[in-house]
């Protein structure tokens, strides 16, 4: 099967994925197939990133409205610039201390594509560094759960698949 084939039969099970309508059979297909096309992917984004830390994890520029409550302080309405499995980055007026914890709400788009799916837990500060005036300050997911994680990595899948697809 060549690269558009796999492209068109995962595109089908994503859709069933998010419908959550898929068979047994299907199920175990679309979990093979989405772990290939993120490996795929992966490495598509490490070529452009020579020279750098390789990333294991499924990252996009994506923007979505977050909110972020700190431990200690005031509560933080960003959007993000980033989007990964395993975090999130955003730009803030001030930088935070690596390892400072938060609970977050990140306002996910619906799997049906209508409306707004929002995701909730706790994030950590994984790094925080000068960006122009602002600074951008990195959050790792810290114990997502697992309906969540599954969430964030359709949405995650998504985006991918609506860049592959523009005409």
């Amino acid at each position: 099967m060549g690269t558009p084939e796999f492209l068109a039969e995962f595109k089908a099970l994503h859709e069933k994925a998010k419908k959550g309508t898929l068979t047994a059979a299907e199920r175990l297909r679309y979990d093979s197939g989405r772990t290939q096309f993120t490996r795929l992917v992966i490495m598509a984004q490490q070529l452009a990133h020579a020279g750098q830390t390789l990333r294991s994890s499924l990252r996009m520029a994506k923007m979505l409205k977050v909110e972020i409550r700190p431990d200690e302080g005031d509560v933080v309405r960003a959007s993000t610039i980033d989007l990964a499995t395993g975090g999130f980055a955003v730009l803030m007026p001030t930088g935070w201390r690596v390892g400072r914890g938060a609970a977050f709400t990140l306002h996910l788009p619906s799997p049906t594509g209508s409306g707004l799916a929002p995701i909730s837990g706790r994030v950590v500060v994984a790094s925080s560094r000068p960006q122009t005036s602002l600074f951008r300050v990195s959050f790792r997911f810290d114990d997502l759960q697992t309906s969540a994680q599954e969430q964030l990595e359709l949405a995650l899948v998504d985006a991918v698949l609506e860049r592959f697809t523009r005409p």
